[in-house]
């Protein structure tokens, strides 16, 4: 197949991008190699834009989207240019393309890939980073790049009318401000009921200023959607509510309706044992025997509520 004279439809699927000809595949140490160029003859100087003269090519090796098991690597004939305006301070250049960014070392379809699979899958970026056969630090220079880019798309977080905080520690074992983060997310309902349980942001610290500042930085037609706010009996997160989503309904979320109303539940059969026997429980006492077989029943009626 030789797409050199026009669009390559094959090759606009693989890549997502027009313009790119497939001129070459091999499979090379159970990887697949491509030899890829530009259908385009013609260029732009981009300095005064008078049209360019193709001078040579050279190539540049990329990493696409693994294919299957697969690593993909792309090896681009990239043109090189040369002005002929003699007053031009520009030489010589190489073209650009949507294919990948100038000394990517990543496709554009693999970082976005890559960004997909870290916001949908259970995965991680040294994962991602071996199927791809980069390092950790080459992927992830990219997905922060394109992560950063996708959290400042407008009307990210429309449509929130369920909003969910926690607390989260991010770094185990560590002590000091960048231990633990305040986590909020997308408690709404679809359309068929189910929840989005959509991750929405990830801020600094463990505190009620945290989640405050975050709520500021909204827009006012995102507070004014949320109607209802779950969140955990941290006094801090209630107080960041009130001040910032104060026409929102707080609500404690389920997990701490539970843990709560079961350690009560456990607290008074501790407490009864102790007014009975003056000990605490014995495996032979009854009222340790029960300390599991009422909470079940405890925990299925909190679920119907």
């Amino acid at each position: 197949m030789d797409c050199r004279d026009g669009g390559c439809s094959t090759a606009a699927v693989m890549f997502g991008v027009s313009g790119i000809a497939v001129l070459a595949a091999a499979e090379v140490g159970g990887e697949l190699h491509l030899l890829v160029e530009t259908t385009d003859r013609i260029g732009g100087c981009r300095s005064c834009g008078v049209v360019a003269v193709a001078h040579r090519r050279r190539e540049h090796l990329l990493r696409d989207a693994p294919f299957g098991h697969r690593p993909v690597v792309v090896m681009w004939r990239k043109r090189v240019f040369r002005c002929g305006e003699a007053a031009c301070p520009v030489t010589t250049f190489s073209e650009e393309h949507p294919l990948a960014a100038e000394r990517a070392a990543l496709t554009a379809r693999a970082i976005s890939w890559a960004t997909d699979a870290l916001t949908c899958d259970d995965t991680t970026v040294s994962a991602l980073a071996r199927r791809l056969g980069v390092g950790w630090h080459t992927l992830w220079r990219a997905v922060r790049v394109e992560a950063a880019r996708r959290v400042a798309r407008p009307g990210r977080l429309g449509g929130v009318v369920a909003l969910g905080v926690d607390e989260h520690v991010w770094r185990p074992g560590r002590y000091g401000a960048d231990r633990d983060v305040t986590v909020m997310v997308d408690l709404t309902r679809g359309a068929d009921g189910r929840l989005r349980c959509r991750l929405l942001d990830v801020v600094p610290g463990r505190s009620g200023t945290a989640y405050k500042s975050w709520l500021d930085a909204q827009t006012k037609q995102f507070r004014a959607g949320v109607k209802h706010a779950a969140l955990d009996p941290f006094r801090g997160y209630a107080n960041a509510l009130r001040d910032g989503l104060s026409d929102a309904v707080a609500v404690l979320d389920a997990f701490h309706v539970v843990k709560l109303g079961t350690q009560v539940v456990d607290e008074v059969r501790r407490r009864v044992q102790q007014d009975t026997v003056g000990r605490r429980g014995h495996s032979d006492d009854p009222l340790y025997k029960i300390r599991g077989r009422s909470l079940p029943r405890f925990l299925g009626h909190v679920g119907c509520v």
